[in-house]
């Protein structure tokens, strides 16, 4: 996406899409300022030192926040710190503090930046379980901790919208791609096809939006761009329902030439699956033009082969 260079801000770029984000806008040739707090492990920034300008500020803390605005004096702030997405993360105050929070001292900290827009990033989860794919004006009925913090954190963005800024939201479903927490599922299947063992996997059955990550990065700069999604909520899905399953199987065949096959019903499924979980895009697309480049198979082959570089870089 060519665009003239500007000065970007972005929170979370040490996790998987803030960093995938942080390279791209590198690569595009822009000043890129992030917010990193003092616990932040910045692997996925390997080999980006001395490109970017880093800001020491924890988003619950309005003061170091409103330094790192000040200091970066951004065009667009990419709006992706957040806590609760991963499984181990229930600390229900930090998740809190971090998503509702941080957000309400963003939104303060840019009180004094008349032309800048800010891109927040929500999450599918904050529909709850739907019947029919999630549209955008959907009944919210977040189910977890994480869901209503990030529900609150889109409707303060929504309202800061009403007032005037320029605001817009990417909800993303089912993100995967490089960098991704090796912990999730398309790092631990690729990771076990590296080594050659069967991955261990649920039965299979549950209900996903697998969305490459490449084509999330895509819809967050045209949020900061395009004139008709200011004030909008926008979908960073493919539209289309997807299983463990079909993720699973497309991960074998593309990575073991399926030589290997998955152990289904080794784990235990998660309480509280949907039977439904897909986006409409629809409306995102009529509001950007915007529509994924990358199918299931496309995507995985992608990841497959950064994951076998970084191995062999590790190694």
């Amino acid at each position: 996406m060519a665009m003239a260079r500007e000065r970007n801000l972005v929170t979370g770029a040490t996790g998987f899409v803030g960093a995938c984000l942080t390279r791209a806008l590198i690569d595009a040739g822009h000043d890129v300022h992030v917010t990193l707090r003092a616990a932040s492990s910045p692997w996925r920034l390997a080999g980006l030192e001395g490109r970017y300008v880093a800001h020491q500020a924890d988003l619950r803390d309005l003061a170091a926040v409103r330094r790192a605005v000040e200091a970066a004096r951004p065009q667009v702030v990419y709006h992706l710190a957040a806590h609760g997405a991963l499984y181990h993360e229930r600390d229900r105050a930090a998740i809190l503090a971090s998503n509702l929070l941080g957000t309400c001292n963003l939104l303060e900290a840019l009180d004094d930046c008349d032309d800048c827009t800010l891109v927040q990033t929500g999450s599918s989860s904050e529909y709850g379980h739907k019947a029919h794919p999630m549209r955008e004006d959907d009944r919210l009925e977040p189910r977890t901790d994480y869901a209503v913090s990030k529900a609150a954190a889109t409707l303060l963005c929504q309202a800061a919208a009403y007032e005037g800024r320029s605001v817009a939201t990417v909800r993303i479903f089912s993100a995967y791609g490089p960098w991704e927490d090796p912990s999730r599922l398309v790092p631990y299947v690729m990771a076990c096809c590296l080594r050659g063992e069967r991955p261990r996997v649920t039965s299979g059955e549950q209900p996903r939006d697998f969305i490459y990550v490449d084509d999330c990065i895509e819809l967050l700069q045209l949020a900061a761009h395009a004139p008709a999604a200011r004030g909008q909520i926008l979908h960073a899905a493919s539209g289309r329902r997807q299983t463990v399953r079909e993720m699973v199987e497309t991960i074998v065949e593309t990575c073991s030439g399926g030589r290997l096959s998955a152990e289904y019903g080794g784990e235990p499924l998660r309480p509280d699956e949907p039977t439904t979980w897909v986006g409409s895009i629809e409306r995102t697309n009529e509001l950007t033009g915007w529509r994924p480049r990358y199918d299931l198979p496309s995507g995985v082959e992608r990841t497959w082969a950064w994951r076998r570089r970084f191995a062999a870089q590790a190694a």
